[in-house]
């Protein structure tokens, strides 16, 4: 064992002093792996970054992290007011006893038609209770952009609505909108509101323009619904733990029973799954390119160094070093070269990480009045995965160089000129 110990040391310290000799090539092949793992880490850390904005910008600013609906919601295509769910005070609480559940609020989605004097447009309205929405979803109500928003001290029959419904309707904050839909028997009905706040969408492009939120209290009346609701968003303890949301998911589901549907945000926002499926597939692309071009190098650079080191390899076997030692000795070289530009491309892509981590990076988006505020960062598991695979595709790129080495014949190599 301590020979074999000896024997790979010794291989290790040849293979260092081999890459080391040939300055500018070994430079030139650190150069390339270094490049390409900068840019690997970097856009890991950027697209963490901005899928861990898009995930709290669905969760903590449009649907929470769970949401409970009545039984056959998920499959309902009309009149979805018939499939309501208790909202008073005392199911709310039932919820929020179930552990890992922090927050409870309920909502009703329908629409309705918008109207002032002669001009009526239609539009989707969400009825939430300020106070427990804005612990659900406390970024919803900072995209209010002009007045205030719902809350306590807003009027009963206070109305945030999105700029392009004002301007449909041609009013201002301060004026006044009728609210007209029917009620889950099919019965018309209608409620005067006064517009308290301009909306802008949060973190994300909703694909409806025409929205106005109401409270739940205005919207109850309206629809006559009262003390029930369509939806229950719920907000739970330390979302970003692995698997937390799931497992509150099913404690709750056991919790209400087979008459009620638990549903994650993953279902509200699949758009979102999609997308980050997508710029991870893209990232695997590009970042495969760079690194096939960084190990082509690594292979050009082995092949040379076995042409110009045919003599010294024919001299080597006629002393007694084995073909498998040769074979070894061109593959740690490799390896080390591999290595050593995973090590300062890492470093390189962790410290972009971390700078624009620290700093933020403000991505604008079209058809959002408010940026995206994107915190780079990476963790410890990519980095080891990145100099696993420097390294080891650094090996199989000196491969066939190595092979050429060891089935060199003494004679015709120290023959070589």
């Amino acid at each position: 064992m301590r020979a074999s110990l000896r024997i790979a040391a010794r291989i290790v310290a040849i293979a260092a002093r081999n890459v080391a000799r040939n300055r500018r090539r070994t430079l030139i092949t650190f150069a390339a792996v270094f490049l390409s793992l900068t840019i690997m880490v970097g856009l890991r850390g950027f697209l963490n970054g901005l899928h861990s904005t898009l995930r709290q910008s669905v969760i903590l600013g449009q649907t929470g992290a769970l949401q409970v609906h009545g039984k056959g919601f998920a499959r309902a295509v009309s009149n979805s007011l018939r499939l309501d769910v208790p909202a008073d005070d005392a199911f709310l609480e039932r919820v929020k006893a179930v552990p890992g559940v922090r927050e409870a609020a309920a909502r009703i989605a329908f629409g309705g038609m918008v109207s002032t004097g002669d001009t009526t447009a239609f539009a989707i309205l969400m009825a939430i209770d300020p106070r427990r929405e804005g612990i659900v979803c406390p970024r919803r109500m900072e995209a209010v952009s002009a007045g205030r928003p719902l809350d306590g001290a807003a009027p009963a029959t206070g109305a945030l609505v999105t700029p392009e419904l004002l301007g449909a309707l041609g009013l201002g904050i301060g004026g006044k909108a009728a609210l007209l839909t029917g009620d889950r028997d099919g019965v018309m009905n209608a409620l005067e509101v006064t517009v308290t706040g301009v909306y802008g969408q949060p973190g994300l492009p909703l694909p409806e323009k025409k929205i106005a939120f109401v409270p739940l209290g205005l919207a109850q009346e309206l629809l006559r619904m009262e003390a029930r609701a369509t939806e229950i968003a719920v907000a739970v303890d330390a979302p970003d733990r692995p698997g937390q949301i799931e497992r509150v998911r099913e404690a709750l589901q056991a919790a209400l029973g087979p008459d009620y549907e638990v549903t994650t945000w993953h279902d509200a926002a699949a758009f979102v799954d999609e997308a980050v499926a997508t710029q991870n597939a893209v990232l695997s692309v590009v970042a495969g390119i760079f690194l096939f071009v960084a190990l082509l190098g690594i292979a050009n650079t082995m092949l040379m160094s076995v042409y110009e080191r045919t003599r010294e390899i024919g001299t080597m076997m006629a002393v007694g070093v084995r073909r498998r030692q040769i074979l070894v000795l061109f593959l740690v070289e490799a390896a080390l070269v591999g290595l050593g530009g995973g090590v300062l491309g890492s470093l390189g892509g962790g410290l972009f990480v971390w700078l624009t981590g620290r700093r933020g990076i403000e991505l604008h988006i079209p058809d959002m009045r408010q940026p995206l505020h994107i915190h780079p960062f990476i963790g410890p598991g990519y980095i080891l995965f990145v100099l696993a695979l420097a390294t080891a595709g650094a090996v199989l790129a000196a491969l066939w160089p190595s092979l050429r080495a060891s089935r060199l014949r003494p004679v015709q190599a120290l023959a070589a000129v």
